[in-house]
Formats: structure tokens, sequence, C-alpha cells
């Protein structure tokens, strides 16, 4: 087929120029909008706040005492200062994904990620989903007990090394351990911070309701396996269908896996067993020493050193690949301080707890059926403004708690009405830092994950007011 022509003025025969496809909206560029989104709301929402008490380690909302403030709406000048606000208050969770990009590099030119990979895809030939399916279910088991919240992000790396060895893309990856984790997080059965919380708010005892939560779990984890396994078999027949095709590394070669490399060495035997100790402190300390973001990079930090000098890397050559590492990830960090910039902005102007407010006060007017769907609707859009669960849950509950009381909803169904509407936002509102990290150190644009994850997301919500509308109708105490 040739390409269509035109005669020019010389008369000469020149080819048609192409039309020039249009160019995705770069993911800096939608977070920005939304922080000058809503710093105009800042000009229109009355300024307004509740008063809060401390009671033990949480700061409660007291309900009843919302009132109005002095207006703070948000200029130009605080809505770059948002950016670099928000930048400030992610720093931790920035240089976390920092560390992982430098240790990762740095395995990677050891040779040992390679070597590793190629005789997994070996050992899995011809039980891809099994390995699927096993991991999915494992991280979403680390979610449902609140280990794998924010600690998510630390195990991307493998999740992506898997989904190569697999033979598929980073969306896969992707989807076993983050869609696994949250698939358990986002209706946690022992998750303290979220669903534990909302029941001492609730004055229930904790993780009362635990086998409904633990069916709840288990019939979410099936809906993303589900989904990943029609997503492999999609790609698999046609690699253009992939999330990442079409990127700046072609979906094609991610598909294909590592290939042939050289002999499995006794260096990488043991760069190997230093990975295996890191990832393992790591899960370890999440579950029982309480760790936080900060052990989280000195953790990789010590594999990336450790795991270079043991590689045969040398000083030089270690700190070479740390470097490359850095820049291989600016992005994927970045990109949470854009994130948290669109809470900076809400704060500053004063209109969280006046949009929390007004989107309780219809639940009073409601019977108790649609009074605890309508609670369902106000937590999912809540959690685009207050994307932490126990930050959510001490704002939200003490509101909710007396609107159920009023209305017949029980104490149950309303902590189950905020646990569905906190958590499966969780997987799509862009605020979610840990969402937003975990898409950037997968390199999948955030207009692709939500348009891919959004039939998903669909089924789940339906899913959610069906079994408030059942759990409220049958009166569920737990």
């Amino acid at each position: 087929m040739t390409d269509k022509v035109l005669p020019t003025q010389s008369g000469n025969i020149a080819p048609k120029p192409e039309k020039k496809q249009s160019e995705e909206l770069h993911v800096y560029a939608l977070m920005f909008g939304f922080v000058v989104l809503l710093a105009a709301l800042t000009w229109i929402i009355p300024a307004g706040e509740y008063q809060r008490v401390k009671q033990g380690g949480m700061t409660k909302v007291v309900a009843g005492t919302f009132h109005t403030v002095p207006a703070n709406p948000q200029g130009i000048f605080d809505i770059f200062a948002a950016v670099v606000k928000g930048w400030e208050q992610a720093a931790n969770l920035i240089f976390m994904i920092f560390f992982i990009g430098a240790a990762i590099k740095i395995l990677e030119e050891t040779g040992v990620i390679g070597a590793g990979m190629t005789r997994l895809v070996s050992n899995l030939k011809g039980k891809e989903m099994y390995a699927l399916a096993i991991v999915t279910l494992i991280t979403s088991f680390g979610g449902a007990i609140g280990v794998l919240a924010n600690s998510v992000v630390a195990l991307m790396p493998l999740g992506l090394m898997l989904s190569k060895a697999l033979g598929y893309d980073e969306a896969v990856g992707l989807g076993m351990i983050y869609l696994g984790a949250y698939a358990g997080f986002n209706v946690g059965w022992a998750n303290v911070s979220t669903v534990g919380i909302a029941q001492s708010i609730a004055e229930l005892p904790l993780f009362s309701g635990l086998w409904m939560r633990v069916f709840f779990h288990l019939f979410n984890v099936v809906i993303i396996i589900a989904f990943l396994y029609l997503y492999c078999k999609q790609i698999k027949q046609d690699p253009t269908k992939s999330l990442t095709y079409g990127l700046d590394r072609p979906a094609a070669s991610t598909i294909n896996g590592f290939g042939e490399v050289g002999e499995f060495t006794l260096r990488h035997k043991l760069v190997t067993l230093i990975v295996l100790v890191g990832f393992g402190a790591i899960i370890y300390g999440s579950m029982k020493l309480n760790w936080g973001i900060s052990h989280f990079s000195i953790a990789f930090l010590m594999m990336g050193v450790a795991g270079g000098l043991t590689g045969g890397l040398g000083v030089n050559g270690t700190c070479k690949a740390f470097v490359r590492g850095l820049n291989s990830i600016v992005f994927a960090a970045c990109v949470v301080g854009m994130a948290r910039a669109i809470s900076v902005v809400m704060v500053e102007g004063k209109i969280i707890d006046t949009i929390v407010h007004y989107l309780s006060l219809p639940i009073g007017s409601m019977g108790p059926v649609l009074g605890a769907n309508m609670m369902y609707v106000v937590n999912i859009i809540v959690n685009f403004i207050i994307p932490s669960g126990s930050g959510q849950a001490v704002t939200v509950m003490p509101l909710m708690v007396p609107l159920a009381d009023l209305t017949g909803i029980t104490r149950q169904v309303a902590v189950q009405a905020f646990q569905f509407g906190d958590g499966f936002a969780n997987c799509i509102a862009p605020t979610a830092g840990t969402l937003m990290a975990c898409l950037g150190i997968a390199g999948i644009p955030f207009d692709r994950y939500a348009k891919w994850f959004l039939p998903v997301l669909a089924v789940q919500l339906l899913l959610g007011a069906v079994a408030i509308t059942v759990l409220q109708m049958i009166g569920w105490q737990g």
C-alpha cells in the first residue's frame, strides 16, 4: 500500500503528511490540574471545621460541632506552595521509592535478576496461572490483616520480576502485588487501622463480624484473580492489548521475558540470599516490629550495597549503578508528591470538614436501607479527599454512629459502609499515594490504569451496595 501524495508548487509529488496522534496527558499535568481545581473550590465552598478531641492515640471528630471559620481561599502562589508542601510531606515515601529503584538497578547489574528469573521461568513452565493465583492470594491475606498497606510499595519490584518471569507485562505484576494486597485490605477482617478503629469508635467488639468479612475478602480476591487471568489470556493472544504497549519500553520486549543468560554462579546465589534476607526482614519488621517507611528504605539501601559488593560490581560500580537506579525511578518517586499536593490544598483551604459535613446531612432524612447505602456513597467520596484509612475513620465514624442510631442503621452496617467506601476507592483515587507510587514503579500511566481497572471497580462497587442492602435488611449486628 503506497502513501497518498500531493503535488507541490514545483510540480513534484510530495507525501501527504500523516495525521499526528494525540499525546496522552502527562500524569504530572493531571495531578496539577486537580490541585488547581480544588484551589478554585476553596473560593466557592465555605471554610469550616469540627472540634476534635484526643482519646488515647486517636484524634477524633466531635459530632455536632461543625462550624464555619474564616475563609482561606488558595491563590496562584498557594497552588505552587501546595506542590512543594506535598513533596515535603511525602518525603519519606519518595525517598523509599528512590532506594527501591537504586537497589533493584544494582541487583540487575550483578546479573542475578536475569539469571534467577530465567531459572524461575523453566521451573514454572505450564504453571503460570497457579503462580499468579497463589501470589495474589498470599498478598491479599497480608492486606486483610493490615500488614500490606503502604509497605506494598516495597514488594512491587518482586511482583514485576515475577511477572516478567511468567512471560507477562508490568500490569500483571501490579495486579498480583498491589491489587492482590488491596483485595484484602479493602475488606480486611483484621485490619486495626481501618475496621479496628471504626469499630472502637462505634463501641463494637474488636473484629466482630469476622466471618462475614472473611467471606467478603475471599469473594473479592476471586474477582481480582479472574480479572488478571482474563487479562493474561488477552495479552498472550495479542501483545498490543498490553497496558504498557507503545510506551517508552515496548510491551513486546517486556512480555518475552529475560531470554538466555549465563550460568547461575556462586556470586548469584550469595546475592539471592541477600535479597531473600532483605525481603524477609521487611516482612518480619512489618508484622512484628511495627516498621515504617524509613525502615524499608534502610533495608533496601543495605540490600543494594551488600548485593553490589557481593555481586562483583566493586565500590565504584555499585555507586554508578546506584545513581543510574535513582535516575530510572525519579518519575515514580515524585508523582507521590504531586498526589499529596491535592490533599494539601484542601487542608490549607479548610474545606475538607465542610465537604464531609454536607455529605453526611442527607443520611438523617433517609430510611435505614437507603441511609446505609448513602453512608457507603459518602465514604467513597470522602476517600478521594482523605486517602488515609485511619484518618477517614476518625473523621467520618464519629458522625456516622449517631446518624446510624437515629435512622435505625445497625452500627455494624455503618462500619461496613465505611470500610467498603474507604476500601474500594483506594484502587482508583489519584490522591492515594501508595497507588500512585506502585503505578510509577510499574511505569503505567494513571489514565491507562484507570480505564483498565474501572470495569472491575464498577463490579466491586455494585456488589458492595448489594451487600450493604442485604446486611441492613437482616439487621446485621456482627
